[in-house]
């Protein structure tokens, strides 16, 4: 009986462990908020714009829709972000508390039907935590891709902002409409694993460049390329860091920031810019 009861108690703390939500209380009800906006997200906000006499009128609606909706969307977007977060702790805290509990409660059973049971119903909470937590939902991939969803939403946000500085013949409600749906789209899942793929191609892409250059560039030795290797490196094998800070700089501002300094001071394809470089660095 004893044996039961810490069973039962060790399901219970499984089944209704509270945990942090990684957010403090609002002071308000988002769903009572979310009711109150629910209007700007009508099919009719469209027709009230069209028949709103005047351009001034029709930008001060026209602002008062995105504004409404920017906040209806960040709203959920928060209350999502929250709701991972709180499962993910609440079920991490309850397993964990189950399995040493029931860890506990095979320990001082002297039943060993019992013990074997408790040892058996341990391995299972244990087998689907550890399930759950390769979950890309809920693992450490989870903070890089809420992270990648705000840089998203802020670079989306930004676009929005700045044309809402333009009337509406510039920037008309539709075209607001297709914006809002791109800032939506931001805070997504998908969004973020979208960009992150996209910025992963990109850099391989510059990666797969520079090692084109740095395997089919054909090489020669020059009286600009020593000069500049006396710049960047005075003694011959430890660099000067202010002139190897200034020779990166020009490079950068020359768009060949994406070149090691090595390349640059012997392809031959860099010959005239070497000889740029030398000049416009004064270097004698």
């Amino acid at each position: 009986m004893k044996n039961s009861s810490i069973l039962l108690l060790s399901l219970l703390w499984l089944a209704g462990c509270s945990s942090l939500s990684g957010m403090p209380a609002r002071t308000s009800s988002v769903e009572t908020e979310l009711n109150a906006l629910a209007g700007y997200f009508s099919p009719a906000v469209i027709t009230t714009y069209q028949n709103t006499s005047g351009n001034s009128a029709k930008k001060r609606y026209r602002d008062e829709v995105i504004a409404a909706r920017i906040r209806a969307i960040d709203l959920n977007f928060n209350q999502f972000a929250q709701n991972i977060s709180a499962e993910h702790k609440k079920f991490n805290i309850g397993a964990d508390s189950t399995v040493l509990l029931l860890g506990a409660a095979g320990a001082v059973s002297t039943v060993t039907s019992t013990q074997a049971i408790l040892a058996a119903t341990s391995a299972t909470v244990t087998g689907v935590k550890s399930s759950i937590d390769k979950n890309a939902y809920f693992d450490t991939t989870l903070t890089a891709l809420l992270s990648q969803m705000q840089a998203n939403r802020k670079k989306v946000l930004l676009t929005i902002y700045t044309n809402m500085q333009r009337d509406v013949n510039a920037y008309p409600l539709m075209r607001a409409l297709v914006d809002l749906e791109d800032y939506f789209q931001a805070g997504t899942i998908i969004g973020a694993v979208s960009e992150i793929t996209q910025q992963a191609g990109k850099q391989k892409s510059a990666a797969d460049d520079a090692l084109n250059q740095l395997v089919t560039a054909s090489y020669v030795k020059d009286n600009a390329g020593d000069m500049l290797r006396n710049f960047w490196k005075p003694n011959g094998t430890e660099s000067n860091a202010a002139n190897e800070a200034r020779l990166k700089a020009w490079l950068a501002s020359n768009g060949i920031d994406n070149t090691s300094v090595t390349l640059f001071l012997r392809a031959a394809h860099f010959a005239a810019a070497r000889a740029k470089a030398v000049q416009e660095l004064e270097i004698n």
